[in-house]
């Protein structure tokens, strides 16, 4: 029987559910992923759920995490601080009209994710060389929306709480045209939870 359990990716905070295998993995427990991108960490959020068998060549679990590995995780994340400061100087170096919002690398270091946001599309075939050469990895370049920046990024909302697109993987509130000021969250939409009448 097949068996799938949902997963956080700690890269981007993406979701997504990833087949069991061997792994017994709970909520709470970090573990390795295979994706198109190679090893991934992430945080298991669900129990196992029967799967139908045309899910049989899906994303699989790796293992559950080691203390080893959770330290090469912390590792991984100064590294990307290290990373996103060398890639920020590099943007302005080449004035390259975006907003760098987080740098970060997969579990093997073999690619770096810059995710971005921008107001149009952006020409960075140049500074994306350069990028390549001071980081000796192959860096990917993700353009995000100030939603997706925020979800990325993870914070505390005016409740206290993690942002709902943090906790829950999209927005999920409505966008209105008319909205209170203090209903804006750090996305510059509506905050998720407001339901606001026009």
């Amino acid at each position: 029987m097949l068996a799938t359990v949902k997963v956080m990716l700690l890269r981007d905070r993406s979701t997504g559910s990833y087949l069991c295998g061997e792994v017994q993995a709970s909520p709470g427990d970090h573990v390795l992923v295979k994706t198109e991108h190679g090893k991934e960490a992430g945080i298991c959020l669900s129990a196992p759920e029967r799967a139908p068998d045309s899910w049989k060549n899906s994303p699989h679990l790796l293992k559950k995490m080691s203390g080893e590995d959770i330290k090469k995780i912390k590792k991984l994340s100064d590294d990307g601080k290290a990373a996103f400061k060398i890639v920020n100087e590099l943007v302005a170096a080449h004035g390259t009209p975006l907003k760098l919002s987080k740098v970060c690398y997969t579990f093997e270091k073999r690619r770096v994710f810059a995710y971005y946001t921008a107001n149009s599309r952006v020409d960075f075939r140049a500074l994306i060389k350069d990028i390549n050469a001071r980081l000796h990895s192959h860096v990917q370049m993700v353009q995000v929306s100030g939603i997706e920046c925020a979800r990325i990024i993870g914070g505390l909302g005016v409740c206290g709480r993690p942002f709902c697109c943090t906790l829950f993987g999209k927005s999920r509130g409505k966008t209105f045209s008319r909205a209170n000021q203090k209903a804006i969250g750090p996305c510059g939409k509506t905050l998720c939870c407001h339901q606001i009448k026009e």
